[in-house]
């Protein structure tokens, strides 16, 4: 599944580490500086759906403290010049990101679950992965395609901030 999201995204790259965390896709979009973090679960269950919301949004704690490791992991598995590198963390201060879960097209038939997670967790968005891996960013909804519920929202994220600077002691 982080194969066929990785494939999906442009300027992407699996199983990024920072610390003890594992991000499956990071992705970066030029065009709109910004990063893309993605947890992808097979899983269809509710327990386990409902788990990986939390999971990403704990990963923003984990940015905030370690955002510079961040950007340095992220550097090691994909490769830009230096002049982007500044450009997406504008000038080494804050970096845009989105977080994604990215879950298989029958997770997200259930959409009252969907919406309950949402509502929960606004910030984050959804990718449906179809069985053929092909990557939606819209659930259909009565037949209709919905791309609100499957919206994230960007947030910044500094990267010098005091409890980040005390992690790197």
């Amino acid at each position: 599944m982080a194969e066929a999201v990785a494939r999906q995204l442009k300027n992407a790259a699996r199983e990024v580490e920072v610390g003890d965390c594992r991000f499956d896709v990071v992705a970066y979009d030029k065009k709109s500086k910004l990063f893309m973090l993605v947890e992808c679960k097979r899983a269809t269950d509710h327990r386990r759906v409902g788990q990986t919301f939390g999971q990403v949004g704990a990963y923003r704690g984990i940015l905030e403290r370690q955002g510079f490791e961040f950007v340095d992991a992220f550097s090691k598995k994909f490769q830009m010049r230096f002049g982007r590198w500044m450009e997406a963390t504008q000038w080494a201060e804050q970096i845009r990101v989105e977080f994604y879960v990215a879950l298989t097209d029958e997770a997200c038939k259930d959409v009252e679950r969907l919406r309950g997670l949402k509502q929960q967790h606004p910030d984050v968005g959804i990718i449906r992965v179809k069985p053929d891996g092909v990557c939606r960013d819209y659930i259909r909804v009565q037949g209709k395609k919905d791309d609100k519920l499957t919206r994230a929202r960007a947030m910044t994220i500094r990267l010098w901030t005091p409890e980040a600077i005390e992690h790197r002691g």
